[in-house]
């Protein structure tokens, strides 16, 4: 294979056989790195897999898949791989310990939990006349003129490994979890998804944008192909050959070794261990569908109105004074007729709403402390400020409603979000934070 050379012909050029191979191998090879490195391993349609009747071989049905060098691997008839045989090489290798008390007459059931997959294979077919040396006596006079691609179904005892690269961009989209202090690059990933989700409803398209592309080439730079070890050249593709084959099924079975005898039982046939390969239409249908779930409200415009933060809450003075914070100034009076506190009785008497004798605000008009004329009769406590209805609360830099909580939808020039916080108070102490 070489990707890299391609043939270049001139009139009157002497071709031999390796020239013939550049000219194959140049198409044939930047078509496998494509798909090796842009679409990687997996099952494109097809090769379902059950047990026959006598619980011994498994049919495997024609399907296409990809391996991990680019080779498309066509299964074109059922393969029937079986599973007494490979238990009787496995029973072979791993004999029952001696002194386990176990009858041999009935057997001994061992669990085991193998792999099934795919690998590419080739065989040489039809021969056809060939020029030979007359004074060579090891000459042959045809030689095979095809390659036939073929698909060998094997059962592995180990567990093919699974290349996951871009672990930025996995963590970014919550696929990957941030590995201990030690993950610089899950970290700087963290970092960028609370950005997201901080920037306005509106910005937050565009700022995932900004983030995805950032984070995605810092892992391409650091992204390279499989090395094995010791060998100081790498290779074109991301996986060495042996990790190269797709996995189709996992496998759980008891490998039951009788005198003269291996069989297995109880076989159990997990499909979804393998990595099905979408077309690219249904990957652009998904986006489509899920991004007004990751996103939000965007195409409507945030108008800039003041939002609640649910974590400032803060009980004080034996739960008559609670304190929370705004991102923006509010008017005070408007906050003061759009605010109301209720309480939930655990004993049947329903809600009650607890008198608010004063509102005041502090910090710019960013900070609200409330003043209540006794603490809330019930510790489930309601908090609403309304920013829809006649009269919402407002903002004064801009003059605009309340938006809601922050992180929230967009908010419009008219019409806001109403915010509720919900909190479990702690009768028992004289003052503290809301559990």
């Amino acid at each position: 294979m070489t990707p890299y050379q391609a043939l270049r012909v001139a009139f009157g050029m002497l071709l031999g056989e390796d020239d013939f191979r550049v000219l194959m191998g140049n198409p044939r090879g930047k078509q496998m790195l494509h798909a090796a490195w842009l679409h990687g391993p997996g099952v494109v349609w097809g090769y379902g897999v059950r047990l026959d009747a006598d619980g011994d071989r498994l049919h495997v049905a024609p399907g296409l898949a990809v391996d991990g060098w680019g080779r498309e691997l066509a299964l074109e008839a059922e393969g029937c791989p079986s599973l007494a045989a490979w238990a009787t090489r496995w029973a072979a290798d791993h004999p029952v310990p001696t002194g386990t008390g176990s009858d041999p007459c009935t057997g001994e059931g061992r669990s085991v939990t193998a792999w099934l997959v795919a690998e590419f294979g080739t065989c040489a077919s039809r021969p056809v006349p060939a020029l030979a040396d007359p004074c060579d006596i090891t000459r042959r006079h045809d030689d095979y003129s095809r390659v036939a691609e073929t698909v060998r179904l094997a059962i592995r005892l180990d567990e093919p490994p699974r290349r996951r690269p871009y672990h930025r961009v996995r963590v970014l989209f919550g696929l990957d979890e941030v590995a201990g202090a030690e993950d610089a690059a899950g970290r700087q990933a963290a970092e960028a998804a609370d950005r997201v989700r901080s920037a306005p409803p509106g910005c937050r398209a565009e700022q995932l944008l900004d983030e995805f592309r950032r984070l995605a080439a810092c892992d391409a730079i650091e992204d390279a192909p499989e090395r094995e070890d010791g060998d100081s050249c790498p290779q074109l593709f991301p996986v060495t050959e042996d990790h190269a084959p797709v996995v189709l099924a996992k496998l759980t079975f008891d490998v039951v070794t009788r005198p003269g005898e291996v069989s297995v039982a109880n076989v159990e046939i997990r499909q979804q261990a393998r990595t099905a390969l979408l077309p690219t239409g249904a990957i652009q249908e998904l986006l489509c569908g899920l991004a007004p779930a990751l996103l939000g409200e965007t195409l409507r415009e945030d108008a800039g109105g003041p939002r609640l933060d649910p974590r400032s809450l803060l009980w004080s003075r034996g739960n008559t004074c609670l304190n929370f914070c705004f991102d923006k100034p509010v008017d005070r009076t408007s906050l003061e007729q759009a605010l109301s506190i209720t309480s939930l009785s655990t004993h049947g008497a329903g809600w009650a709403t607890s008198t608010v004798v004063s509102v005041g605000l502090t910090d710019g008009n960013t900070r609200a402390v409330v003043d209540l004329e006794q603490p809330p009769a019930h510790p489930l406590v309601r908090l609403l400020i309304r920013g829809t209805g006649p009269k919402p609360c407002y903002g004064t830099d801009p003059w605009v409603p309340f938006a809601g909580l922050k992180d929230g939808p967009a908010a419009g020039r008219d019409d806001g979000h109403d915010a509720v916080v919900t909190t479990q108070l702690n009768h028992t102490a004289e003052a503290g934070r809301a559990e």
